[in-house]
């Protein structure tokens, strides 16, 4: 992790949208931002630039700037961090839902995304999903709690002609048993209440599981995923 005040300085610039797109943004604003001289602002930047994680433009009207890769990995590892310092240790979330059947759209797409799943996750995955449908209140909580929580993200890619959105992964202990993960993608015809579960096995054959039966799924936070 870099030092505090190049953090809060990428901090700032993503508050202002530069993790998704080029801002305008002159020294002068960027130092009231931060509370700091216009000059030390831009030492800032420059390093931030120099150290690739942020990339620059001049224009007329001031600086074209946004956060790279490596600077969004060095947000991330803050996030992480603070994850742990909020989390109360044992406090773990669990997603208790029952087996559904999907839209049969999701061997495709796990296939399709199958290497960078495996970046990711560590895994690579069998090919299909596991639907589970959230009924019960308390797991309505919890999986918003889940989705409030540090995610992994497989960013989007062109294919074949296609163009794929990100996805958002969440790692999750499947009845205690199998490691593997809640895909959330960016384009999906799924409810909020239905989460599509990713492992190495195909789900039901090595849990035995069949439609309307129970499963737990017990997220497994980022700092201790292995």
């Amino acid at each position: 992790m870099t030092t505090p005040d190049i953090w809060f300085t990428l901090y700032s610039l993503a508050r202002k949208g530069a993790l998704h797109r080029s801002i305008t943004i002159t020294t002068s604003e960027l130092g009231g931002v931060l509370g700091i001289s216009q000059q030390t602002a831009s030492r800032r930047i420059s390093y931030c630039v120099d150290e690739g994680f942020v990339a620059r433009t001049h224009t007329a009207a001031g600086m074209l700037l946004q956060i790279t890769e490596r600077g969004r990995r060095e947000l991330s590892e803050v996030l992480g961090e603070l994850e742990i310092a909020f989390v109360p240790p044992g406090d773990e979330i669990v997603i208790r839902g029952s087996v559904t059947h999907g839209l049969g759209e999701g061997a495709y797409y796990v296939e399709v995304y199958a290497t960078r799943f495996r970046e990711a996750l560590g895994f690579l995955p069998f090919s299909g999903t596991l639907n589970v449908i959230i009924r019960e209140e308390e797991s309505r909580k919890a999986t918003t709690r889940m989705r409030q929580s540090p995610p992994l993200i497989v960013h989007g890619f062109s294919y074949e002609g296609r163009t794929f959105g990100d996805v958002i992964c969440y790692r999750v202990k499947v009845d205690n048993a199998v490691e593997g993960a809640v895909v959330i993608a960016q384009r999906t015809h799924h409810s909020e209440n239905t989460l599509e579960v990713i492992a190495p096995y195909d789900l039901r054959e090595k849990l035995g599981l069949e439609d309307e039966d129970i499963v737990e799924l017990t997220v497994i936070p980022l700092h201790m995923a292995t």
